[in-house]
């Protein structure tokens, strides 16, 4: 059962909710589930005004909460409506949801909402932890109800990632998939990153090229069934979900690409203009990814990539998850081997495979489950929803291989770290801003990371060990 986000508060139309809800996705960080359950509990108005007041909450605003958030799985602490303002409050005075609205639409793009009729359904899987609104970028040289026609509808999507470093091969059987799926009518999701997300855009975008080449000379036959697919008619062939805001295209070597896909396809952000990508936003936007994708396809993945994460998010959702094996001697493609090992995710050779998944996935036995909570969404946690009596259920803590920085850190030290600057120093008050927790909570943890190794202060500022 999807998630219903319902109607605009009563005496809100749209464009109001729309500001409303421009200005929350620069207050709240993707993922955050108490958010979520708060914009349920009391709408965006209300939450928007209550993080914009300098007001503490009600005893029975809190009360509320907290049993919306013990039904949702969360702890003690984390239900406690106060901790969650004070970490919202910290961008308060970054609000200005017209200006964005205003810089996105001269970028050829707008904000959708969830009470918008072009809304991906799909998303309301994710229940409270869907993404409070979803800014979109096309063609300047369009509308944004034109832009916003392309999107294809729920069972049309397949959202193919893998790791940044690729091989040959890699790039090969993504370029192969990519271009078959796309002449079958189907659209391409992925993340705009370098490797295998790059080549799943550069092949959707030549498939889509190819077709308008064959629409034009079925035209000059005059073939009118073999020129069915015109400009007004198809969806987008590709969409590149972003971890940062659409105003500057990430990472800057694919701007050129980002660029073409705007043209032809959409770019999709949870983030308002100007934000920038972090590490944490782009395990979120991964989230995003597995949702509007009916089958999640990993072509080539290491053993630590984040297309990973994006497996994990699809089966949590109850996703069909499909996986391209690789030599046992490269490394490039040891996570997709470890996927097929630990996990429900199905061994895939060819894009007939992939549709046999998409059908699957799209007939009338499927049963969405309700939003996932928190917990649900950690690596492996998906055993518990979905039944495989041919694999053993992953255990929640998986071997990672080689250490990073942030492992064996908490989310608010997760959050500080990736807001610590790597060249240069950063007062607490901005890193507050920009982790988006209170400046209590950023002094605590700046110095926990510092005895850690983690991080460095000089004169009252801190940056990167």
């Amino acid at each position: 059962m999807r998630h219903d986000p319902g109607p605009a508060a009563p005496g809100v139309d749209l464009e109001q909710e729309r500001v409303l809800r421009a200005e929350l996705s620069r207050l709240i960080e993707p993922g955050d589930l108490l958010a979520g359950l708060a914009l349920e509990t009391f709408g965006a108005q209300s939450l928007h005004a209550l993080i914009t007041s300098a007001r503490a909450p009600s005893a029975a605003e809190r009360d509320r909460m907290a049993q919306v958030a013990d039904s949702a799985g969360l702890g003690a602490r984390q239900q406690d409506l106060r901790t969650g303002l004070a970490r919202w409050r910290t961008r308060c005075g970054q609000l200005h949801g017209a200006s964005d609205l205003a810089t996105i639409r001269r970028l050829g793009g707008g904000l959708l909402i969830p009470q918008d009729p072009g809304w991906p359904a799909q998303l309301g899987d994710l229940g409270p932890l869907a993404p409070v609104a979803i800014w979109f970028r096309g063609s300047r040289e369009e509308s944004a109800s034109q832009a916003l026609g392309r999107l294809p509808g729920p069972a049309r999507t397949v959202a193919i990632v893998g790791s940044r470093e690729v091989t040959d091969y890699g790039i090969r059987i993504t370029a192969q998939l990519t271009e078959d799926l796309v002449h079958a009518g189907l659209c391409v999701v992925s993340g705009g990153a370098y490797g295998v997300d790059a080549a799943a855009h550069r092949a959707a975008l030549r498939a889509c090229s190819d077709q308008d080449s064959g629409s034009r000379r079925a035209e000059d036959s005059g073939d009118r069934d073999a020129s069915r697919f015109s400009d007004a008619d198809r969806s987008a062939p590709t969409l590149a979900v972003l971890a940062g805001g659409l105003d500057r295209f990430y990472p800057a070597g694919n701007e050129r690409l980002l660029r073409e896909v705007a043209e032809q396809g959409l770019l999709l952000s949870e983030m308002a203009p100007g934000s920038a990508p972090t590490r944490h936003r782009f395990l979120q936007r991964n989230r995003l990814i597995a949702a509007l994708g009916m089958v999640t396809v990993i072509t080539e993945a290491r053993w630590r990539s984040g297309a990973q994460s994006t497996a994990h998010h699809a089966l949590n959702l109850g996703r069909e998850v499909g996986v391209i094996p690789g030599s046992v001697f490269s490394a490039a493609s040891a996570g997709c081997h470890r996927l097929l090992r630990e996990t429900p995710a199905q061994l895939v050779r060819d894009a007939t495979d992939i549709l046999n998944l998409v059908a699957e996935g799209a007939g009338p036995e499927t049963a969405h489950p309700p939003g996932p909570s928190q917990e649900s969404l950690a690596i492996g946690s998906w055993a518990g929803r979905r039944e495989s009596a041919s694999r053993p259920a992953v255990q929640p803590e998986l071997p990672l291989g080689r250490e990073h920085p942030q492992d064996g850190l908490d989310e608010a030290q997760r959050l500080l770290f990736d807001a610590l600057p790597r060249r240069g120093l950063s007062a607490p008050g901005k890193l507050s801003q920009v982790a988006g927790l209170p400046l209590p909570t950023v002094l605590a943890e700046l110095t926990r990371l510092q005895r850690s190794g983690r991080a460095r202060m000089v004169n009252g500022h801190w940056g990167r060990a």
